[in-house]
This record gives structure tokens, sequence and C-alpha cells, in this order.
């Protein structure tokens, strides 16, 4: 993984909290669900996402 990609991930989870960006990704991953469906008529990629989604929203952190 590009170090500096890290690094701009690290300084949001210090801006915000680890389980706002999970949130955010959870949020993301829905949309992204959506957009397959709506604009690419991908139902097999938006039920990857929504899975993806799912399984982010299971996470419990206490960080």
């Amino acid at each position: 993984m590009h170090k500096e990609y890290m690094e701009i991930v690290e300084g949001l989870i210090d801006k915000l909290t680890l389980s706002a960006i999970l949130e955010m990704l959870e949020r993301i991953c829905h949309k992204k669900a959506e957009n397959m469906r709506t604009h690419w008529q991908d139902e097999a990629s938006a039920k990857l996402w929504e899975k993806a989604a799912r399984q982010i929203e299971q996470i419990n952190v206490d960080v």
C-alpha cells in the first residue's frame, strides 16, 4: 500500500474517529451499490457493494 495514502487515512482517523470513518465507508458502499444498479444495471456488482456495506456495519470499534 502506498505510504502517502496510509498517512492520509491516518490523518482522517485522527481528525474524526475510526468509527466515523467506518460509517462513511459503509455509506459509500451503499451509494456505489445504488450507482451500479441505477446507471450500470449491474446487479452482481451492486450486491457485492451491499455485502461490503453490511460487513463494515458489523464492525464494532472501541477506539
